[in-house]
């Protein structure tokens, strides 16, 4: 499956910027890049996940994640491709080849686990490009 460029994508939803602009974890700045590495190391360790109908990560993955951080994001009513959070995340793993789909499943590429294997500047370097270019 071919994905975009860093060119290509579209911009960030602009609720996700404010989301992102609001969120204070003082005892870890690099909060976010947690979660990446979060996510990766996970579908190393499963060596795939399945996707949903929408052809996005499985909400159960997610709220996997949302209970390893204590955080709240999907609802009963809410689907993955609800939360910008989880739709930008995906989308710089797949931007970057650290993650590849098939029809039913994703995996982590090589490259995922080089990133993975990267010093941490540099893993947080890749990360906070696509926010502040």
């Amino acid at each position: 499956m071919k994905t975009k460029t860093h060119e290509q994508l579209e911009p960030l939803h602009t609720s996700f910027l404010m989301w992102l602009n609001q969120q204070t974890y003082a005892e870890d700045e690099e909060w976010i890049l947690e979660r990446f590495l979060f996510v990766l190391k996970k579908i190393a360790l499963h060596e795939q996940i399945r996707l949903d109908d929408n052809h996005n990560i499985h909400r159960r993955f997610w709220k996997g994640m949302e209970k390893a951080f204590c955080s709240h994001h999907l609802t009963k009513s809410t689907k993955p491709r609800d939360v910008f959070y989880y739709q930008f995340i995906e989308r710089v793993l797949l931007d970057n080849h650290w993650i590849d789909k098939d029809e039913q499943r994703v995996y982590i590429t090589k490259a995922g686990r080089r990133f993975l294997r990267q010093p941490r500047k540099q893993q947080w370097n890749n990360i906070l490009q696509y926010i502040w270019p």
